[in-house]
């Protein structure tokens, strides 16, 4: 038997007192309603820390109102001196421990008990009113529901939702999944959400194809311990469900990635698939997330896109960083071309300690974004890898609801996570996952959720979606890639290469001729990848040496090899024909000899000489004028495989207008929260935070 259970606040109660807390856990012990709730000691405080308390008005499936008094767990200060730092703490190098976290050092396992009370807490408080262990029912689904009567969300400073409200989940008995809802008065969302009707992402998996657009942002200009984490913790397990799709007959995915990944650029993907008819059911980032003051000193989220390259004639390159784009001017641009789900594993991406303001969850959904998934404080890299894996496999595979996969794929954390000691830490309430849509209570009320028990991980029924889903047939055409091709794992020298190819179309790869740097087999899986994302439609390979003619017609040059992605097939319906979509470049030419080709050194015979010099210059003439059409059409790319040098590069290829490219992964670095000092708002000082790798220490 499930239950539905909404809670809603009614009012902040004026009491926040220290005192107050205590009233409150006597007389939870007082009842014995709970014995085992009463057990538990309330969280340790000092003298004049308060806690925040609530009037709650809660409805269980449906039934009269509940009215009662909840009150936080932890005072304010408690956030900070046991969640934040535990939260930090995980997989942390002693070598970037700061002085004052050596003379003190984190107590991990009081820090979980802590944590532990704060659960036990939470629970007694409900389950002394609502009865909820000793009810029978063994799983309920928790709305935790905001009401916002103003546009901007900050003036509700303190509401239910920054609880932490997914700790319930990691309880045996019952079994409960968490989902926050942010209510919106209509015309809050500036009309972005009245002048679209929004595609429900589960009548879209019954049909043909899935569209998904993934942004990637790093800091190429951090080094050592400060080093960004791979790009590949939300790239990889896209495709390789797209890969399960396709090979499972389950249905199609179309998997487009930014780039380079600025906001400019997102902004320009989604404009020109908007008037080709194409909309994206999820738009994914995997960038930094940071909460700071705006130019009229309010605290707001910020989202940190990749910078582009200034082109001003004579501007060199630099290894570029990232730029600041506020929440609110990234939100008006999806919901402006119809996205209805975001995704986000950028760190504060729902910070909700201070005020609701802070939310970038709560700011996308004001704007009229249906569904996001993110992130409630400092979040490791491998927390991130193991739920996104779990998330979109559920979501896409497994054809779960939007919110039962977040569930599972916390659960998943909870299994599998563990730090190099062996120990699980207990971060998997970070991933949390909003909607502003009311309609999925009702649906909740009215079609049971599937098991929410360890084992639902593995279970592929849904009753959150009441569409019969039919696996369709496969389009041959759509995100080519072999059976056999395993998707690529992106490193950060491969993420350079995509940026300096999209950026300058022109870039020559090397391996310095290393024996071991396996630089072709590497352009060759980027290569599928590329085709796999719909980056372009046909990839020539070329020799350097059969461009050997004066005057080469540019259409006809002679190639050894040819890859397409295929956009139909005779045997497949006219339906789902249409549905293919074209990507948004033409062709990538490969050309590989030109070492030999433009350096061929001196030979012992004059006539050698002579015809290598004839053959350079033709050869030269030709790369001349295809670059020159490159650069004009700004429809493809060109991509020199070789194994010289950057002095040898600027000596014969710079004047192209591209870039040289190395292909050397950089140095190894430790995927940890690392220390920098920050301001704290309201602190009134500095103090050390310590943010994982897809974090800003700027807040």
């Amino acid at each position: 038997m499930d239950a539905v259970v909404v809670i809603r606040i009614r009012s902040q109660s004026p009491r926040t007192a220290h005192q107050h807390q205590h009233q409150h856990q006597g007389s939870i012990s007082a009842n014995g309603t709970n014995n085992h709730a009463a057990a538990q000691p309330a969280p340790a405080s000092t003298n004049g820390a308060t806690h925040r308390s609530w009037i709650l008005s809660v409805t269980i499936n449906n039934r009269s109102p509940h009215e009662f008094e909840l009150n936080d767990p932890f005072t304010e200060d408690e956030y900070k001196s046991i969640l934040e730092p535990y939260l930090r703490h995980s997989e942390k190098p002693s070598l970037l421990l700061t002085a004052d976290e050596e003379a003190v050092p984190l107590d991990v396992q009081g820090a979980e008990l802590k944590i532990d009370d704060y659960t036990e807490n939470l629970f007694a408080q409900l389950d002394k009113k609502l009865e909820l262990r000793n009810s029978g029912v063994a799983k309920y689904h928790i709305f935790v529901v905001e009401d916002h009567s103003s546009r901007r969300p900050s003036e509700n400073a303190h509401g239910i939702q920054c609880l932490a409200w997914e700790l319930l989940e990691s309880m045996d008995k019952p079994c409960m999944r968490i989902t926050r809802v942010a209510n919106f008065v209509p015309g809050g969302s500036g009309g972005t959400q009245q002048s679209r009707v929004p595609q429900e992402l589960s009548s879209v998996r019954s049909g043909y194809l899935v569209k998904v657009l993934l942004v990637v942002a790093r800091d190429f200009t951090l080094s050592g311990a400060d080093r960004d984490p791979e790009p590949d913790l939300a790239q990889y397990p896209l495709m390789t469900v797209q890969k399960k799709l396709r090979t499972k007959g389950k249905g199609r995915m179309l998997l487009e990635v930014v780039r380079p990944g600025s906001r400019e650029e997102l902004e320009q993907h989604l404009r020109i698939r908007s008037r080709q008819d194409v909309f994206f059911h999820i738009v994914h980032f995997d960038l930094h997330g940071i909460v700071q003051e705006d130019e009229h000193g309010r605290m707001v989220p910020w989202l940190l896109f990749a910078k582009k390259h200034d082109e001003t004639v004579g501007q060199p390159y630099n290894l570029p960083g990232t730029c600041l784009a506020k929440a609110d001017s990234v939100a008006e641009v999806l919901a402006k071309y119809k996205v209805e789900n975001v995704v986000l594993n950028s760190c504060l991406s729902a910070y909700n300690r201070h005020e609701s303001g802070t939310n970038l969850a709560q700011t996308f959904l004001r704007h009229g974004i249906s569904n996001v998934s993110a992130m409630w404080y400092y979040v490791h890299w491998q927390t991130v890898s193991t739920y996104l894996e779990t998330f979109y496999n559920e979501l896409l595979v497994n054809q779960v609801d939007f919110h039962v996969a977040a569930h599972r794929g916390r659960e998943a954390i909870r299994r599998k996570y563990a730090d190099k000691t062996g120990r699980r830490y207990k971060d998997f309430f970070i991933c949390v996952n909003y909607t502003r849509e009311s309609r999925h209570i009702n649906h909740a009320s009215r079609d049971r959720s599937p098991s929410l028990s360890d084992q639902s991980q593995d279970s592929s029924n849904s009753g959150s979606s009441r569409v019969k889903w039919k696996p369709p047939a496969v389009l041959l055409g759509d995100n080519l890639m072999a059976p056999t091709d395993e998707p690529i794992r992106m490193k950060l020298h491969l993420l350079e290469l995509e940026y300096k190819l999209t950026t300058f179309r022109v870039v020559y790869a090397s391996d310095l001729q290393r024996s071991d740097a396996k630089m072709e087999a590497t352009i060759d899986q980027m290569i599928s990848m590329w085709l796999a994302t719909n980056l372009v439609d046909e990839v020539y390979f070329y020799r350097a040496k059969d461009l050997d003619k004066p005057n080469m017609m540019l259409d006809g040059l002679p190639y050894r090899e040819k890859r397409t992605r295929p956009h139909a097939s005779r045997y497949l319906p006219s339906s789902m024909i249409r549905e293919s979509v074209r990507s948004l470049r033409q062709k990538l030419l490969v050309i590989r000899g030109i070492d030999d080709v433009l350096d061929p050194g001196t030979q012992a015979y004059p006539e050698d000489n002579q015809r290598n010099e004839k053959r350079r210059r033709n050869v030269e003439d030709t790369l001349a004028r295809l670059t020159d059409r490159l650069h004009k059409e700004q429809n493809s790319y060109l991509l020199f495989v070789g194994g010289k040098d950057a002095q040898w590069w600027r000596g014969h290829l710079e004047h192209l207008d591209g870039q040289w490219w190395l292909h050397m992964p950089w140095n190894i670095t430790v995927h940890s929260r690392y220390n920098r000092d920050i301001m704290v708002p309201g602190d009134g000082g500095r103090r050390s935070l310590t943010p994982s790798p897809l974090g800003r220490s700027r807040w």
